[in-house]
């Protein structure tokens, strides 16, 4: 029996990165020779910058044909942007409910209780409280 050793993670550059999926797409390298000739240990890892960095699933038949990093560095920054936005637009939801929740209760405290917990809109304030003053 042969033991398998298990390699650190190998971090490249998105500059690298970038640079192998064109070569993969443009037709210069199969996904397996880029593998090899640039010591990529990871047998999936040009697939998953493909769909990464080029937004196509299907790396024969790419969906974009994009120039350099500089165009599509801003699209994967986009991504997290957009994934940040459905993140808010979440939390926004939420509470957006917990205020209406909050709506409810009071009206409900309001009503059982016979008090007015709610300023009415362009109700004056109530007058300045006189201070004790010291009796001489």
């Amino acid at each position: 029996r042969t033991k398998m050793r298990k390699t650190k993670p190998q971090h490249y550059s998105d500059e690298f990165k970038w640079k192998v999926v064109q070569e993969v797409l443009s037709g210069k390298y199969n996904k397996e020779e880029a593998r090899r000739i640039y010591g990529i240990s990871s047998n999936c890892a040009i697939l998953y910058w493909i769909r990464e960095y080029s937004g196509c699933s299907d790396y024969r038949k790419p969906d974009l044909p994009l120039q350099d990093v500089k165009t599509i560095l801003p699209m994967k920054e986009l991504s997290d942007q957009e994934k940040r936005i459905k993140e808010l637009e979440s939390e926004l939801k939420r509470e957006k409910y917990r205020a209406d929740l909050w709506q409810k209760m009071v009206e409900i405290a309001e009503k059982e209780e016979g008090i007015q917990i709610r300023k009415k809109y362009g109700a004056k304030q109530s007058g300045k409280s006189k201070k004790k003053t010291d009796k001489k």
